[in-house]
């Protein structure tokens, strides 16, 4: 939907007068090394097409020789493009004809070494392989790694001249990084300019991952770069090294402060397997003047969903923050924050009040990051009369004539024998340790992510309840031959007393792709008997409630397609296992939900996707929570934002 939204937006399109000559279509033949998609979209007769015009020849001349560039990139030194132009009437349509010839093998040849960086350690860094087929894009990467290390050994004059060699007879290419290193340098004086708040300066330097005096390191700029950035403080930072000292290099850390002040709002509309939900959210937040290491914010959440429209469950969030940046040292955060909760869910609703305390801050490198906090949440339980006559029921495992017989209610902890709401508190310990090698944290192609959470419920943290919940969660990503593989597995388990606050669901875009969000999970079910005008109804009932154990694991397989509109479109086929049990003892790794699937995706905004997943459960059907047997109840669809993992 927001696809085709996107495409109508490409622009208006000109009529065609009748009896003239146009462009009506572009076609690529005998291409086999570089796909029509990656070939047709950058050429400049789309514009001729766009605008109903005929075939311009400086067009065509130009596109011609964009394709014969884009194969000499990829060492088909002696490829052939030809054109025709095939008529039908007025229509035109434009041959691009390919001859696509030998590709070269590479050989690498690097001199100039400084004795600090050896030829192996040299090699490593230039990605083409000698004997293996030549690439441009690769060639030209490994001159900035080159030039990257030899600056890094302190030779900040180092210049890296690379050329290529064609014989197109032989198919070799020949590439050769002469360097020419020059003397070694040392940081001189270091100014920063664009602030003048003690605070914020000092700030900056503690982030600076070098002084004067030390070895000069183009590595140390960019470092530095990025965790001024991670301040969140200025809009620009720039590292600006001056060269002309000769061995001394002076660096000026020039910087351009951010708004204080930032107001958001958004929202969206969520259609998935028959369940609709409406989400809103506004926020305000202020860095004030006289304490720019402190960030005050205010935010709103509410959302209202529903299955049939006839019974809306709503949900809202208040909740205020105060974040400290370098509190006690340095690139320590703490944050305090409180809200007030209204909220529904299948079982049941509560309102309540949450307040949390935090501390997060890197374990040595910027990837690996540590946090620590404590939660308390006290919520009073509401319930619908649907809702309080299906927990007023009994599993039927059990047996009334043998008690104590409790109530889903009295199970879950929200109903006492007398069937009335409770109240839940908790006071809990958090702690998280997270890892994140990913190479883009919005489109991962390569890298790896572990995050590792424990919440310890305690008396000495203000809890009734007492608990363990710990949820381990592992994610890899590679990229081979244009598709990236990922993979994730994901554990839950509560040990001890049960929130049913914190109890596990999965299924949705980020669970088990084979359910709608949230309905893989235990289920309370029964039948419901009232009398209505004397007569005796009967409804048999069910509703998911959460687990205390829970398994997500999963492979994906993504590729892009092409481009339609300007806009990137690829495709995914996915492999999605899991389950969510009463108990973290019922848990089976060998006997989980299954679902097979695939999904279309577009990037809209920046590397942020927009997709739309079908997904087709294969197994235990009989056992299903959902109690699905037809092929329709088998399929979940999903519409989501950004990556399902």
């Amino acid at each position: 939907m927001a696809l085709g939204v996107a495409c109508a937006c490409g622009g208006p399109q000109r009529v065609r007068s009748p009896g003239v000559d146009h462009l009506d279509a572009i076609r690529v033949e005998g291409n086999r090394a570089i796909e029509t998609g990656a070939l047709e979209p950058a050429l400049a007769l789309h514009e001729t097409l766009r605008d109903g015009a005929a075939v311009d020849p400086y067009l065509l001349a130009a596109d011609t020789e964009r394709i014969r560039i884009a194969y000499w990139k990829r060492g088909f030194f002696d490829a052939r493009v030809t054109t025709r132009i095939e008529r039908s009437g007025h229509a035109q349509t434009v041959v691009f004809a390919v001859v696509e010839g030998r590709r070269a093998a590479t050989r690498v040849e690097i001199g100039g070494l400084p004795p600090e960086l050896a030829l192996p350690r040299a090699r490593a860094l230039v990605e083409l392989g000698d004997g293996e087929p030549f690439d441009y894009e690769a060639y030209d990467a490994g001159k900035l790694a080159l030039k990257t290390a030899v600056e890094d050994a302190g030779y900040a004059h180092a210049e890296v001249p690379a050329t290529v060699l064609a014989d197109a007879a032989a198919a070799i290419a020949t590439v050769r990084y002469a360097i020419a290193a020059g003397g070694r340098s040392r940081f001189g004086a270091i100014r920063i300019t664009g602030t003048a708040r003690p605070q914020l300066v000092a700030a900056v330097r503690r982030r600076l991952t070098f002084a004067s005096g030390d070895r000069f390191s183009a590595t140390a700029l960019e470092r530095s770069q990025a965790q001024i950035y991670e301040l969140g403080r200025f809009s620009t930072v720039q590292l600006v090294p001056d060269r002309s000292g000769g061995e001394t290099i002076d660096v000026t850390v020039e910087l351009a402060e951010a708004n204080r002040h930032e107001f958001h709002a958004g929202g969206g509309v969520g259609a998935e397997n028959g369940i609709y939900e409406l989400r809103a959210r506004v926020g305000y937040s202020v860095v004030p003047a006289s304490h720019p290491l402190l960030t005050a914010a205010i935010g709103v959440r509410g959302a209202l969903t529903t299955s049939d429209f006839d019974e809306i469950e709503p949900k809202a969030r208040v909740l205020a923050s105060l974040q400290r940046l370098d509190l006690f040292l340095p690139r320590v955060r703490g944050e305090i924050a409180g809200g007030l909760d209204y909220q529904t869910v299948e079982a049941y609703g509560w309102t309540g009040e949450t307040a949390r305390l935090g501390l997060g801050a890197p374990l040595g490198p910027s990837w690996l990051q540590l946090h620590l906090g404590w939660l308390f949440q006290r919520v009073d339980f509401t319930l619908s009369a649907d809702q309080r006559d299906i927990l007023a029921l009994s599993p039927p495992t059990c047996d009334p004539l043998e008690p104590p017989c409790p109530t889903y209610g009295e199970r879950l902890g929200i109903t006492d024998a007398a069937g009335h709401t409770g109240r839940q508190i908790l006071g809990a310990y958090q702690a998280s340790v997270i890892a994140d090698l990913r190479d883009n944290a919005i489109d991962p192609r390569r890298g790896a992510y572990l995050d590792l959470r424990a919440t310890a419920g305690t008396r000495l943290a203000g809890s009734v309840l007492e608990y363990l919940q710990l949820t381990p969660e592992a994610r890899g990503y590679a990229s081979l031959g244009g598709v990236v593989i990922a993979a994730r597995a994901r554990l839950g388990a509560i040990l001890g007393d049960v929130p049913v606050t914190e109890r596990y669901y999965s299924g949705g875009t980020t669970g088990h792709r084979g359910f709608a969000p949230r309905r893989l999970s235990p289920i309370a079910k029964g039948e419901v008997v009232r009398l209505v005008d004397g007569m005796i109804e009967r409804d048999l009932r069910s509703v998911v409630i959460g687990g205390a154990g829970l398994i997500e694991t999963g492979v994906e397989l993504r590729r892009h397609l092409g481009t339609v509109w300007s806009l990137p479109i690829g495709a995914n086929l996915f492999l999605d296992g899991g389950d969510v049990t009463e108990t973290t003892d019922q848990l089976d790794p060998w006997n989980l939900y299954w679902a097979v699937g695939a999904g279309l995706w577009s990037k809209v905004v920046g590397d942020l996707k927009f997709h739309v997943d079908l997904g087709y459960r294969l197994n235990r059907t009989e056992s299903d929570p959902l109690e699905a047997t037809t092929l329709r109840s088998k399929i979940a669809w999903q519409i989501g934002v950004g990556e399902a993992y």
